[in-house]
């Protein structure tokens, strides 16, 4: 007797095997466009982007050091000279500000070598990793500096008693030095942006461990989001505690120009990093297979390198901060100094008071000269 399913285990079996089949099919279908995907991946040219780059770096950072160099050369010059005068009241900001000058000048000297290197292949590793160092260190030393002098901006105006023995030069050349060693050995996972990669080319081609998470999001939440998170909540509390203070106070001038400084410093910090830290978030994704797509690569290593370049300006940037802090310490010089009249009345005072003095020895003198004539 010949063995039949019944017709309903036959329909069973069927739709078992039309389910395998369209699983199969959808998985030849996933790999064959993950294939794909790794292939354009694979095949996808960045030479445009490369001849592109060449250009607008040539454009950008040629004033870029002209302009870098000399103003930040000035502005260490001009807060020297209050420091030389031992101003106790400008000690701390002006240190703060040199210190910036020089991370800015840091990346001043590095462009030339950055220009330089990221168009030659296979250039020697120490001399590349040198370079590479010095420039992510000026930027991160700028990040932590400003944020730094935003932080002392704000206890200053908050907390003015409290803090004022808090702000000896001392002190804040203890923070600056503070803020070297930590760009410094933050610095570490440079020296292995390359790996063991052979044909590389400087700030190009880094190591897929260099994009790894743990190295990644460190550099991006302390590097950049904690810092501009401070420096956003000092910026704004600073700015609303001077102008709830308009109505209540007599130098509203001075004060003024102190929010123009605060809004300048933000202002500045903002268009310099918050794109170029965006890049790197983009970058990301791309070298941890989150973007594969030849196209959005290739707009994401476009926009990488022209944030890049970019931010490099902000050492010319850093200019409106020094000349809105050096307003405000003439100001407030002013404001503390006698007006001209003061000053002509004082010098009239002291004229007539020297007169007086005079004219009594020469009485003085008279009255002992007809005694002794007597006697």
């Amino acid at each position: 007797m010949p063995l039949t399913a019944p017709p309903g285990h036959s329909r069973d079996i069927i739709s078992v095997l039309e389910s395998k089949r369209n699983f199969i099919s959808s998985t030849v279908d996933v790999v064959g466009r993950n294939m794909s995907q790794r292939s354009q991946s694979e095949n996808c040219s960045f030479h445009d982007v490369e001849v592109l780059m060449k250009t607008v770096q040539l454009a950008v950072h040629t004033p870029t050091f002209l302009l870098g160099l000399l103003l930040n050369l000035l502005a260490i010059r001009g807060f020297s000279s209050f420091l030389k005068k031992r101003w106790p009241c400008y000690a701390a900001t002006s240190i703060y500000m040199i210190n910036l000058a020089v991370f800015d000048l840091l990346l001043v000297f590095s462009l030339p070598f950055k220009m330089a290197l990221s168009h030659v292949k296979a250039p020697l590793l120490p001399f590349c990793t040198l370079v590479e160092c010095l420039y992510f260190i000026s930027m991160y030393g700028s990040i932590f500096t400003a944020c730094f002098i935003s932080l002392d901006r704000f206890l200053a105006i908050r907390y003015p008693l409290l803090v004022s023995h808090l702000r000896s030069p001392r002190k804040t050349f203890g923070i600056c030095c503070t803020i070297w060693v930590l760009v410094w050995v933050g610095s570490t996972p440079i020296y292995s942006f390359h790996g063991k990669v052979e044909n590389y080319t400087c700030f190009h081609n880094m190591s897929d461990g260099t994009w790894s998470t743990k190295v990644f999001f460190p550099l991006e939440v302390f590097g950049f989001l904690l810092p501009m998170s401070i420096m956003g909540f000092c910026s704004s509390r600073s700015i609303c505690i001077l102008v709830a203070r308009r109505d209540h106070t007599q130098d509203w001038v001075q004060q003024k120009a102190c929010i123009w400084t605060i809004a300048a410093s933000l202002a500045v910090f903002v268009i310099s990093f918050l794109p170029v830290h965006l890049s790197f978030l983009l970058q990301f994704l791309v070298r941890n297979g989150f973007i594969v797509e030849c196209r959005a690569r290739q707009n994401i290593i476009l926009f990488l390198q022209l944030s890049m370049c970019f931010s490099n300006v902000n050492c010319c940037l850093d200019v409106f901060c020094y000349y809105f802090v050096i307003k405000e310490f003439r100001m407030d010089m002013m404001a503390h100094q006698p007006s001209r009249v003061q000053l002509v009345l004082q010098n009239s005072m002291t004229t007539v008071a020297k007169g007086r003095k005079l004219c009594l020895e020469e009485g003085n003198l008279s009255l002992n000269s007809i005694a002794d004539t007597s006697s």
